[in-house]
This record gives C-alpha cells, sequence and structure tokens, in this order.
C-alpha cells in the first residue's frame, strides 16, 4: 500500500499523465486504493472474471455475487464505480486504447501464458513512463508469474524499478530517475524500510521490505549480578505459611456453625500470629 501510493503520487508530482488499469480485482482491495490517485480526466478501468466467492454455498452458480461484493466495497470508499470489464484479461485490447495508461496493475492469472500475455497488453498500453506492478511473481506457488516476469526482463525490455516480497515494479522507459528518488524515500525512513540496491544488466533497481520495529519490541532479559540485592530469607517461608493459615481457615469455618465464622477468623489470625 505504501509503495502503491508513494509510485502514484510521484506520477503526479512528475506530472506523468495517463489512465489507471488493473487485471485482476477479486474484491477491490488495490482498485480502493488506485482509485484514490484518479485524476477527473483519467479512467480507472478494472477486468476480472468475477468468478464465484469459494467461501459461499450458494455462489457457485452466480458469478455475480462477486461482482457485486467488489462494487460494494469499492463504492464504500468512493463515489462512483471505475469502469468494469467483466471478462478474461485477453480482451482488455478492444476496451483501453493503446499508450494510453500510466499504471498497470496484473493479478488476473497465475499462469504462464496468461501473465505473459498480460505483460505484453501492458506493453502495448502504457506510456513511456508508466510503471507495471505483477502480483506474485515470487511466491513458491506461482513460478508461471516469476518466469513471465523475468522474460519479459530478459527479452522484452521491462526495466525493474523495486522489488519486494508480494511484487515486482517495472517501468518499459526510463527508470533511473525513479529509481534515485525512491532510494531517497526509502532511506529517509530507516525504521520502516529495510532496502539495498542492485544491479542488472547495467541499470540500478532496488529491494525493499518493511522491517518489524513497528511491532513491539523485545526486550533483554535482567541479567543477575553481584551488586543484585538479595531478597530476605523469610519471603521464602511467606507463601508456604500464607497457605497454611487459609486451609486452617477454611477448616475452622467448615466444622462450625455459620454463627460462629468471626471467632474462627480472630483464631485463625492468632494461630498465625504465634507461628
Amino acid at each position: 500500500m505504501r509503495l502503491f501510493e508513494w509510485l502514484l503520487g510521484w506520477q503526479e508530482r512528475t506530472n506523468v499523465h495517463g489512465d489507471l488499469l488493473e487485471l485482476g480485482a477479486y474484491l477491490g482491495r488495490s482498485a480502493i486504493l488506485i482509485g484514490r490517485h484518479r485524476r477527473a480526466e483519467e479512467r480507472f478501468t478494472v477486468c476480472d472474471l468475477f468468478e464465484p466467492l469459494p467461501a459461499r454455498e450458494d455462489a457457485r452458480d452466480h458469478p455475480e455475487l462477486s461482482r457485486a461484493a467488489f462494487e460494494t466495497n469499492y463504492l464504500a470508499f468512493h463515489p462512483t464505480l471505475p469502469e468494469i470489464v467483466q471478462g478474461p484479461s485477453a480482451s482488455i485490447r478492444d476496451h483501453v486504447k493503446p499508450g494510453s495508461c500510466r499504471f498497470v496493475h496484473i493479478d488476473a492469472s497465475k499462469v504462464y501464458e496468461h501473465v505473459r500475455a498480460d505483460l505484453e497488453a501492458a506493453r502495448e498500453l502504457v506510456v513511456p513512463e508508466g510503471i507495471v506492478v505483477v502480483e506474485g511473481y515470487r511466491a513458491e506457488e506461482t513460478p508461471g508469474v516469476a518466469r513471465a516476469v523475468w522474460d519479459a526482463v530478459a527479452t522484452g525490455g521491462l526495466r525493474p524499478v523495486c522489488l519486494t516480497p508480494a511484487r515486482f515494479y517495472g517501468t518499459w522507459g526510463d527508470s533511473a530517475p525513479i529509481v534515485e528518488r525512491l532510494a531517497d524515500w526509502l532511506a529517509e525512513r530507516p525504521d520502516e524500510w529495510a532496502y539495498d540496491r542492485h544491479l542488472m544488466d547495467g541499470r540500478a533497481f532496488v529491494r525493499a521490505r518493511l522491517t518489524t520495529t513497528t511491532q513491539r519490541p523485545t526486550l533483554p532479559l535482567p541479567t543477575a549480578s553481584r551488586s543484585t540485592p538479595v531478597a530476605p530469607a523469610w519471603t521464602a517461608r511467606k507463601a508456604p505459611r500464607k497457605r497454611r493459615y487459609f486451609r486452617r481457615l477454611v477448616k475452622m469455618v467448615t466444622a462450625r456453625p455459620r454463627r460462629s465464622l468471626r471467632a474462627a477468623v480472630r483464631r485463625a489470625r492468632r494461630a498465625w500470629t504465634w507461628r
């Protein structure tokens, strides 16, 4: 979320104009975030099959329920819906003009052939300074996404900008200015981000991840020393004597009528004092 915000904001600060596109929306979490940066003159297009929700027994044959869930979630944060294309991502060229998008988020499929086709479409649809984001490029259960991404880097001219544990950020334009500014932004937040720079084919990119310093800190355990005061010996017998006192009190109370409760307590206290 932080990187989405920064990259979209960087495009706005550097006057990069274009539409927004998401391939694969599911229930709209990332679409809600992207929609925050849609300008008045820009289009935001969302493409998804809107397959039935797997957790709903009554939704197996009703994909419209998934689309309704997306629309409900999106309208909870925005006054109007984006332009929705319900269908395969392969048809996106029929709905979006070439060279018109500044930001493309790809999360429609995990199959190599599909992701490769989505990246080829994104290359035609983005402006020269456009950013493409690919979800799940390094997960062990999605090797097809990783192959498609690195094939695009090796032979398709895609240049890495930033790698995170979850997403690949790249561009087909000049990556140097955005990498430099992004590295400066990460360096200004050492308590939030851990990052390093890498080179590939002579071009720099950054690898970043959120640090764990925002979680509850773990404090070192205290270590004993000679200056540590030693507790008095009587504290070791304090807890057992209290237990004996209460056992004596319980025995006295249960063995005598209720009217003698106060007398039993007094006798137990005296017995405690004498011991």
